[in-house]
């Protein structure tokens, strides 16, 4: 883009229209003053100068040109944001190849049925008992305003007949995965009784919907967008395009698991929060933090799996250049049970007192349950820490070798890194102990494996059983995890797969079925035996529910039967009185 061409489009563009739709403004002399929206004031120091038609901050100088400015508050490339107010200004660019987003109809079709479900959430009999259950978790009708909130009406085709009303295309539907086609061929949407969370890309397009259920009996809680051309899990991050204005103000970013720990945060106080959906961080989903601050706060659950998965992501961030700290939440709680229990003034004070640094928080998380003067407990602790040291700085080394010496009570003259050895200590995963499985769990089990070998076999078994055939509810939820995995890939691949399941499925797949030998051997059957493993999935199913029918038919004759013998009891004494 040339340099008259971008000048011209500076000049139409009067700075103060501009930054008043980001920052309030008051007259001071011939220029206007506002708080700074990329970082924290009480008093404003945000000057605009209609006769310069610049904005600059005098504290932390940021702003600049009504094209820079634009750029740096949308988080658009310098291309975009010019294009962007050309076409405000009225500026045709006919030498210039314009940046088209070739996925803008997809985005429009999402921010419909989001547009959709949230109207659902407040004009309908079920939406409002939905609205019951937000308020039972302490949220707001601004909270469902700022965060979009939804609720998707129970299975039918409802939102399919807007969508198509208004000129959508099936295909378009189908492909984002908001509908979907029965084997009769008729359509249905595809989130049912279920409040919808919208996911926003890094530029506030809602990319992907995520649906939680209010019945607690439920197995899968989330049901989330299988995977498309707009949505990619790993790489997007819930409320990241609602937060930044926030995040650039702070100059940090607080990194939760899930939705209401961000929800919560947000009514505490804390509005720069952003969360994973499920799964553990991804490096796209960290290299799109580092776009915007070089600090951030890790807030998982304070369990063990939340400490844990803290661990994972230090390592990740800290490549990045990031600078991390851990919140450390009392009583193994979550963010949001945390805010329930205590209160907002609570959860604030944590960020001072609860907040550990990267090296300390690993140090205290390797100690944890460890015995000093068991040989075995000291070795794997100082194996740890030592690698966890090794290419830090020569005061971090210093301080952590001096505590791991009165640690362990080991002279200081034994830590010498020349003579730690650099190969890690081998991580034995604990593996269950082998299970003899009878033909029905074997069965299940092979078809999982069938499954994920072929989509073929996948579409096969799902027209012919349903998730409830199956008597395993861990395998039951690991099959829908495949249905959902092939709406958007052809081939089947491992790696992919796990990076989009739950932590909880993630280590199942692991730890249990990629470890089973008919896995790890790459067993084959044929067509026919696929056939006999659903028959014996079906059988298992009709036994399953004759036990059921058999149980409440033995309770209704022992209830029976006390009955008639009370009533016996009752008309005995009758007789007796006459």
């Amino acid at each position: 883009m040339d340099d008259k061409l971008i000048e011209q489009i500076n000049e139409k563009t009067p700075i103060v229209d501009l930054v008043s739709e980001f920052v309030s403004l008051s007259k001071r002399g011939k220029n206007y003053m506002g708080l700074c929206p990329f970082h924290q004031e009480k008093t404003p120091s945000f000057s605009v100068s209609p006769e310069k038609n610049i904005a600059k901050c005098m504290s932390c100088g940021e702003g600049g040109t009504p094209i820079n400015f634009y750029r740096k508050i949308k988080n658009l490339s310098f291309e975009e944001a010019a294009q962007e107010l050309a076409i405000r200004a009225g500026i045709e660019i006919k030498t210039e190849k314009i940046i088209k987003d070739p996925n803008k109809h997809f985005h429009q079709l999402m921010n419909e049925v989001t547009s959709f479900y949230q109207f659902n959430l407040k004009n309908s009999e079920k939406g409002l008992e939905a609205i019951k259950y937000l308020y039972g978790r302490q949220m707001t009708d601004e909270l469902m305003t700022h965060f979009r909130i939804g609720y998707a009406p129970t299975h039918g085709q409802t939102l399919y007949n807007v969508l198509k009303d208004k000129g959508y295309a099936v295909s378009d539907m189908i492909s984002l995965g908001v509908v979907k086609q029965s084997d009769d061929g008729d359509y249905y949407d595809l989130f049912s009784d279920r409040i919808i969370f919208p996911i926003t890309n890094p530029k506030g397009d809602v990319a992907g919907l995520s649906g939680r259920t209010m019945n607690p009996k439920e197995t899968v809680k989330y049901i989330n967008s299988p995977e498309t051309v707009i949505f990619k899990k790993g790489q997007l991050l819930y409320h990241f395009y609602e937060a930044l204005p926030e995040i650039r103000k702070s100059k940090q970013v607080v990194l939760y698991e899930g939705f209401f720990d961000v929800i919560s945060s947000y009514a505490a106080g804390i509005k720069h929060g952003v969360a994973t959906m499920g799964t553990a961080l991804t490096k796209e989903q960290t290299k799109l933090i580092k776009s915007v601050t070089q600090s951030m706060i890790v807030a998982y659950d304070g369990d063990s799996a939340g400490l844990k998965a803290a661990d994972h992501a230090i390592p990740m961030l800290e490549k990045e250049g990031l600078k991390v700290e851990i919140l450390m939440i009392p009583e193994k709680m979550d963010p949001d049970d945390f805010i329930k229990s205590y209160g907002p003034e609570q959860f604030e004070m944590l960020f001072g007192e609860y907040t550990k640094d990267a090296y300390q928080f690993r140090y205290d998380y390797y100690k944890t349950g460890l015995n000093l003067a068991n040989a075995n407990d000291m070795k794997s602790f100082r194996g740890k820490v030592m690698d966890m040291i090794r290419n830090s700085d020569a005061s971090i080394k210093a301080f952590y070798t001096q505590k791991l010496s009165l640690d362990l009570g080991i002279p200081l003259s034994e830590f010498d890194f020349r003579k730690e050895t650099t190969r890690k200590e081998p991580v034995i995963p604990k593996i269950e102990k082998p299970k003899m499985l009878n033909k029905y769990e074997r069965a299940e089990r092979s078809l999982i494996f069938e499954m994920m070998k072929s989509k073929a076999v996948c579409s096969k078994v799902m027209k012919v059983l349903k998730p409830t055939d199956f008597a395993d509810h861990i395998t039951a939820s690991i099959r829908i995890d495949i249905e959902r995995y092939y709406y958007d890939h052809q081939v089947f691949d491992m790696n992919d797969f796990l990076d989009g399941l739950t932590a909880e499925h993630r280590a199942y797949v692991e730890q249990i079925l990629l470890k089973d030998m008919y896995w790890v051997n790459q067993l084959s059957i044929d067509e026919t035996d696929i056939q006999d493993y659903v028959e014996i999935v079906k059988l298992a199913n009709v036994k399953r529910r004759l036990e059921e029918i058999q149980s409440h038919i033995n309770q209704i004759q022992v209830v029976s039967q006390t009955l008639i013998e009370e009533r016996d009891r009752l008309q005995g004494i009758l007789k007796e009185k006459h």
